[in-house]
Order: C-alpha cells, then structure tokens, then sequence
C-alpha cells in the first residue's frame, strides 16, 4: 500500500500553542462541514495532561484555541478518576452529536471516560463507562442490530488484548468479548489496542490499531489497519500483516517516549483519501495521508 508523511511534519509542536506546555500529542480528529477538528493531548508543566482544540482549514495549517477544552477540574462529579490527568480523546460523529471517549488517570488507575458535545463549545461529561484498568477505547458511529459498540483494552495480568462490547445507551455496557489477541512472535506481540474510531466502508468497519514489541529496555509502537464484519463487529475479517506506519522518522524516533507512531484520530474524505493524524515520539502532532482503496487492500 501507499502511505505518505506530510512534508510539513510535524504539523503541530509545543511551540505552537499559545500557552505553556511539555508537549501535544495523540489527537482525537474530526471534520465539521469545512473545518478540520483536533482534540489534542497537552502535557502541562505539571505532568499532568489535558485536552486542547486545534483548527484548520485545510487540513494541514492548524491554529491551537488560548484556552484548554476540558480539564481534570471540569469533571466534578468524577473528579477523584481523572485526577491525574485526561488523555488520548478519539471523537465519534452519532446521531448530529459528537462523542468522546478518553482516558483518566488517578490513583484508581486508567480508566475510559465518555463525554459529549454539539458543538466543541459546551461539553457534556458522562463519566467513566468502564472499571479501571482499561483505555484505549473507540466507539462505531451508529448502532449495529439495535445496539452501540465500542473497543476497548482492558489490562488483566499479563493480557493486553483488544475486546468489544455493546450498549443500549452508550452508557451501561455488557456483552464483553475478546476482538482480537497481539500476533506472538511479530511487531505486535507485546500489546495491541484500538487507535482510531472504526469508518463503515462496503467492505467492513476499517479501524486503526497500534501494535507494542519490546526490545530490552525499549519498545517500539506502530500502527495497523483491521477489518470488522459490517453486521457482526465482533469479528475480524482481515487485518494488515505488516504495519503501515513504522517510526523511522526522526521526529519519532527521539523524543519524550522514543520509537512510537501512536494514532487516535483519522479523517475520510469524500473522494477516498484519508488523513491519519498520529504523533511521533509523544512530542508532536504528524500527519500521514493514503486511500480507503489502498489501507482495504492490506486487509487479508
């Protein structure tokens, strides 16, 4: 398959935003009418992170907002879950609403929060949809035999496997299954987990996922592509054997983590083309670009 790095990457670094912060990473994206939408993670001088909007006409030039969009602080009723910090938001179109699902760290451990808006202004915070110990969620963005789904990585012992599970109301979940277990002896043989919300194509829901191999001290993060069965999400049709985004640059190559492509966002457009926002390093915000045809045809 063909996938091709901006030349401008990265698009985003700390030296953008108009506030100071260690870092931005791993946004959640979206794109409303004309306007391209990220939700991105900002590490703040304190260590502890929080969630920003970034916007763009093109795609490509992005302009950060002054202030943060949600904190640790505006979640009141759930305070005592996110207080260490709020992370790794991936946004999901339902219903003329938009839905996000990211992580909060406390003492408690990580666990996923679900909040929702209409227009990236006023915020609705659900609180956590999950037990502790489990990030790395993504929802589908309509509902499949008369139910929501999300995935999921919940943590048990030495198991980091993608699982799926299903919702009358995006609220109380049931039904947990396992997706998919990491492939053992390969790029991904150490953990897995869902990077972006799935995409309904004609041949299946399309879903990024990263893949974790370690090696010694280190471990290497790169990103790769699943198929799900249209009507019954709960089964992987095809999956690509190779990952399609590596960090071979040196933008993710070195920085705060090194040797990690981490995605939680991507953005179809009309005529097939598909922006993958993705961070190198966790320092910065890149993008890669390729075709619905192309991340399909890896998919065996």
């Amino acid at each position: 398959m063909e996938i091709t790095r901006s030349k401008n990457n990265p698009l985003i670094t700390k030296e953008d935003v108009p506030f100071r912060v260690n870092s931005i990473f791993n946004p959640g994206a979206v794109k409303i009418n004309d306007t391209y939408l990220l939700l991105c993670r900002v590490e703040l001088p304190t260590g502890r992170s929080s969630l920003v909007i970034a916007e763009s006409r093109n795609g490509y030039d992005f302009k950060i907002n002054d202030e943060l969009f949600l904190t640790p602080d505006h979640h009141t009723k759930c305070y005592k879950y996110v207080e260490w910090g709020i992370e790794d938001a991936r946004i999901t179109p339902i219903d003329g609403k938009y839905f996000i699902t990211y992580t909060g760290y406390s003492k408690y451990m990580p666990l996923i929060v679900l909040a929702e808006t209409s227009d990236f202004k006023d915020v609705k915070i659900h609180g956590p949809i999950s037990e502790s110990s489990n990030k790395d969620c993504s929802l589908f963005p309509e509902k499949i035999n008369g139910y929501y789904w999300k995935v999921d990585r919940p943590s048990a012992e030495h198991r980091k496997d993608i699982w799926i599970n299903r919702s009358p109301d995006l609220i109380h979940w049931g039904r947990h299954q396992v997706l998919m277990n990491p492939e053992e002896g390969s790029w991904e043989q150490d953990k897995i987990g869902a990077s972006s919300n799935p995409v309904k194509t004609d041949k299946g829901w399309l879903m990024l996922y990263h893949g974790v191999r370690g090696f010694g001290i280190t471990s290497i993060y790169k990103l790769g592509v699943l198929l799900l069965d249209l009507n019954e999400p709960w089964k992987v049709i095809g999956k690509s054997k190779e990952p399609i985004l590596s960090p071979d640059e040196e933008y993710e190559r070195i920085g705060d983590v090194n040797n990690v492509v981490f995605s939680t966002g991507w953005i179809f457009e009309d005529n097939g083309n598909v922006k993958i926002y993705y961070s190198g390093a966790d320092m910065n915000i890149c993008l890669a670009e390729t075709t619905v045809e192309d991340l399909l045809s890896v998919c065996k």
